[in-house]
């Protein structure tokens, strides 16, 4: 089981960067927020959650914000369009089984789920760090002391966050700890405006909207097996 957490989110946080560094920061962040329908499947079929009514209609609702944001007539269907969206959608996949994997084995020790996440990560790093050597790159020989100290002050920030999110999953149900990352949909819209100038169209705010409030109710519509009398 910790082999399965480390790889999916090694996976998560790998495609999640890469997504966002040659995507559009919201439209990447909007798909990876799909995460909320992946993981009310996952802790359907892993935890035994069960879903109401009004549970399958926040999924109905979730799929639907998709199709709005993505939908476009000069690509044809309502797929992601590039590269890093489909990075975007699969981290957030990635996300959720990792979500859930985490509530599954709830009894481990939160610092060995955040190493086996810590490891993961590093090791999925380094697949294109070899590649791009392989290849005749330099990615990290050419890094100044300045970036060298950034990445120090990253990885400090990220080590907590991992740890506090380890935490949090540990405390909650699946479906309750992916609504309260939504906050970073507020700072996303705000910091992609202000420094990457980013605009997003009326088409994918309305898509968005109902991603996010799917996202906001899918907490409150799980009961369990237990919970059910089953």
């Amino acid at each position: 089981m910790l082999a399965a957490i480390g790889i999916t989110a090694g996976w998560a946080n790998l495609a999640y960067v890469l997504a966002v560094l040659h995507g559009e920061i919201m439209r990447v962040l909007l798909l990876f927020y799909l995460a909320p329908l992946w993981t009310m499947l996952f802790a359907r079929l892993l935890l035994h959650e069960r879903l109401t009514r009004l549970g399958y209609l926040v999924m109905l609702l979730s799929v639907c914000g998709a199709v709005t944001m993505l939908w476009a007539p000069r690509y044809g269907l309502p797929m992601p369009r590039n590269g890093a969206e489909w990075l975007g959608l699969s981290a957030g996949i990635a996300f959720a089984l990792t979500n859930v994997l985490t509530r599954r084995v709830a009894h481990l020790d939160i610092y060995l789920k955040s190493m086996a996440v810590w490891m993961g990560a590093a090791l999925m790093a380094a697949v294109p760090v070899f590649l791009a050597a392989v290849n005749g790159g330099h990615a990290m020989t050419g890094l100044p002391g300045s970036g060298w100290l950034s990445l120090a002050g990253l990885g400090a920030i990220v080590f907590v966050a991992t740890v506090a999110i380890q935490f949090g999953l540990s405390h909650s149900s699946a479906n309750q700890a992916i609504v309260i990352l939504l906050f970073e949909l507020v700072v996303a819209a705000i910091s992609s405006y202000l420094l990457a100038h980013e605009l997003m169209t009326l088409r994918e705010w309305v898509g968005g909207t109902m991603i996010v409030g799917a996202s906001l109710f899918s907490g409150c519509l799980v009961e369990t097996d237990e919970q059910a009398g089953r």
